[in-house]
């Protein structure tokens, strides 16, 4: 590592979880280099020592990205109802262009984001098959990795939220029993500082959570509570999500994964994760209640606990 200032490029930087981690590694004093198409998008340039611009899915635009890079972070992927780009350009090439770069720059290790129970959703949901297979190609690599492999993040649920809050009624895919440790993106940052640093993170793959556990359900009910409303709770059989997963997947690829990934995540009982961190959900809900955006929301709980 270069001294003790390592100098980290993060891909994914505009979105949720790598604007998370990329504020956690400014405030401990990390170098920092973020890719992204936009200067724009970023929550905060100021962050950043470099921003280099360039499209993950175009390799021709990544030429340097990784050079003098010490460790590489890549959240990247979408998860969107949009036909186009696809899952497997984004989650799947988009990230081994940049796996690519950085061998070819010599970087040391390699942070990737892939899913909770990676291997046994990957035979139902090409959103996970395409992560896993970018697990592998890290694992291949030849460099140091940590592969993350979080239960899902706070701007996950906020979907519930926003239903509960815009329409009034929240829909459940299953019964809605399921059990998870939803996490803050400011504490999977804190858990990123630590595998750049902690030797004993390194080749490992780390399945993480929050420090709450909630039933799908109880994260409804926890939403109408902070918005002071009656809980309205709908409920989606596994079996009807399946028949809408098959009936989307002619028409709309990315809409079919994300169906997938629903259907796995109403039949699994429980995708918790290790606990880390100590920020909580009922507090992102509130900061959303008072009109803030997802990234105001999770920098509102930048506070130390108390």
């Amino acid at each position: 590592m270069n001294g003790q200032r390592p100098r980290v490029m993060v891909a994914g930087a505009t979105g949720y979880i790598g604007g998370g981690v990329l504020e956690v590694l400014h405030q401990k004093g990390f170098w920092i280099r973020a890719l992204c198409r936009e200067k724009r998008r970023l929550v905060n340039p100021k962050w950043c020592n470099e921003i280099f611009l360039g499209h993950a899915t175009r390799p021709e635009t990544l030429k340097g990205l990784c050079e003098g890079i010490d460790v590489v972070f890549s959240s990247i992927g979408i998860h969107s109802f949009k036909c186009q780009p696809s899952i497997w350009e984004v989650d799947y090439q988009g990230n081994l262009n940049i796996l690519q770069a950085a061998k070819l720059a010599g970087v040391q290790q390699f942070i990737f984001v892939s899913v909770v129970r990676g291997a046994e959703m990957a035979r139902l949901t090409p959103l996970a098959a395409a992560r896993e297979k970018v697990a592998q190609a890290v694992k291949e690599s030849g460099m140091n990795y940590t592969i993350f492999a979080p239960t899902g993040f706070f701007n996950d649920m906020s979907y519930l939220f926003n239903a509960a809050r815009d329409k009034g009624v929240i829909y459940l895919f299953g019964e809605g029993r399921g059990q998870i440790n939803p996490l803050s993106a400011l504490d999977f940052g804190e858990e990123v500082v630590k595998a750049i640093r902690l030797p004993e993170l390194k080749n490992k793959v780390l399945t993480v959570g929050g420090c709450e556990t909630f039933t799908h359900r109880q994260i409804a009910e926890l939403a109408f509570e902070v918005l002071g409303k009656e809980p309205c709770i709908k409920i989606i059989p596994a079996g009807m999500v399946w028949l809408i997963a098959s009936l989307l997947r002619p028409f709309n690829y990315n809409a079919y994964a994300l169906f997938k990934f629903f259907e796995f995540m109403a039949r699994m009982p429980d995708v918790t994760g290790e606990v880390i961190g100590w920020r909580r959900l009922e507090d992102f809900f509130k900061n959303l209640a008072q009109g803030a955006s997802l990234a105001s929301a999770e920098r509102a709980l930048s506070l130390q606990p108390q």
